[in-house]
């Protein structure tokens, strides 16, 4: 299994600048900034500054790092049978796991999912508060997974070091740029995947 994971991490490893000279090339096609745009950046660089000068929240990282393991594992028909969260750390019991539970905390931004819930039902007055919290919370996620990567993480031990962070950029780059093409009408993820195509095209020829 080792073997296969590092296979597939050489593998990913020219997939992820691929698609992250894709994702860069989309903004070419942006011609000026749009008010989506600005709230959703809003929203990004709110965290960042509370992250980086006022406060870091680890507490809520870790109970959506546990509630995270806990969702993905029933997902795949797992009983959950103990979860606990704390300031020092958390844990949790699961029947069932594979590699997508283990590294769910590190690609599914939990509560940008519960906003994304949130922006698919509000009233469209309020949609410009619910992308300042998309943008908030993604913004969380990054900072706080980035931060989780620095320490010794079981998790990615696991898994595998190369495989994981192959994995995990793979996976957060592709939310991020759905994340942008939400708020913004000029980040779209067929000239995304198009464009990645074309780099793709220049290198083989």
């Amino acid at each position: 299994m080792r073997l296969l994971r590092f296979i597939v991490a050489i593998i990913l490893l020219p997939v992820n600048i691929i698609l992250t000279a894709g994702f860069f090339r989309n903004f070419t096609y942006f011609k000026e900034i749009q008010h989506g745009e600005v709230v959703l950046l809003a929203g990004f660089i709110s965290y960042l500054l509370l992250h980086f000068i006022l406060y870091r929240p680890v507490f809520m990282h870790v109970m959506a790092h546990e509630l995270t393991h806990a969702f993905w594992a029933t997902l795949f028909g797992g009983r959950v049978k103990s979860l606990n969260v704390s300031h020092e750390g958390g844990s949790v019991t699961m029947e069932k796991s594979n590699f997508l539970v283990v590294l769910a905390p590190y690609f599914f931004p939990f509560y940008t999912v519960l906003a994304l819930l949130i922006y698919i039902i509000v009233d469209v007055k309020y949609v410009d508060y619910i992308l300042f919290l998309i943008g908030f919370t993604y913004s969380f996620h990054l900072a706080l997974t980035l931060y989780s990567l620095r320490q010794k993480q079981t998790d990615i031990r696991e898994c595998g070091l190369l495989f994981s962070l192959m994995f995990i950029y793979l996976a957060n780059l592709l939310i991020l740029a759905g994340i942008i093409s939400l708020g913004s009408k000029q980040f779209n993820m067929v000239n995304f995947f198009n464009e990645a195509l074309g780099f793709a095209g220049s290198i083989i020829k």
